[in-house]
């Protein structure tokens, strides 16, 4: 066991369909994210903040800071910003934004390297998800379109005598 008693977990990610899921590091269960959130994207909390890259000289403050946004409200609309907003996490996400707009803009492996480990923690990708346990909830809405059938297609006459009531 690693210093400070942390228990590493070795192997796959747990899986929430497995067939036998009575392990005594399952007490906690799975949380479900909802497929869709309306709520707004919180206000940026790094407004005040500027962050100087000696290889970002030429870069105008301006766009990056739009690009910030831009990124910011994507990611307040994917399933995992419930589990952020009830954990208080918008510092975080902040940051992990300040990185990938940063990384797109200079390439630098590390900085590369660190947006990947800050996507780990915030649950962005299937692994990180499955590792915090939270899974997606199905969207019942956009299933319930995609099964409901196409209208039959139907000539122009058919849909003019529907119109004037069968003449």
């Amino acid at each position: 066991m690693p210093r400070g008693g942390a228990r590493v977990n070795s192997g796959p990610p747990p899986d929430p369909n497995a067939l036998r899921r009575d392990r005594k590091q399952d007490k906690d269960g799975w949380t479900t994210l909802p497929a869709r959130t309306d709520a707004p994207a919180p206000d940026w909390p790094l407004a005040d903040l500027e962050m100087y890259l000696d290889d970002d000289e030429g870069s105008n403050a301006a766009e990056r800071h739009e690009r910030e946004l831009a990124v910011w409200a994507g990611l307040w609309a994917t399933p995992q910003a419930t589990a952020w907003r009830r954990m208080g996490w918008s510092t975080e996400v902040a940051l992990y934004v300040r990185l990938v707009v940063c990384a797109e803009r200079t390439a630098h492996t590390k900085t590369l390297a660190e947006a990947r480990m800050w996507s780990d923690r915030l649950g962005l990708n299937p692994a990180a998800m499955l590792r915090n346990r939270w899974r997606v909830a199905d969207d019942e809405v956009a299933a319930a379109r995609s099964a409901r059938p196409a209208p039959a297609a139907t000539s122009m006459r058919d849909r003019l005598r529907t119109v004037n009531g069968g003449a």
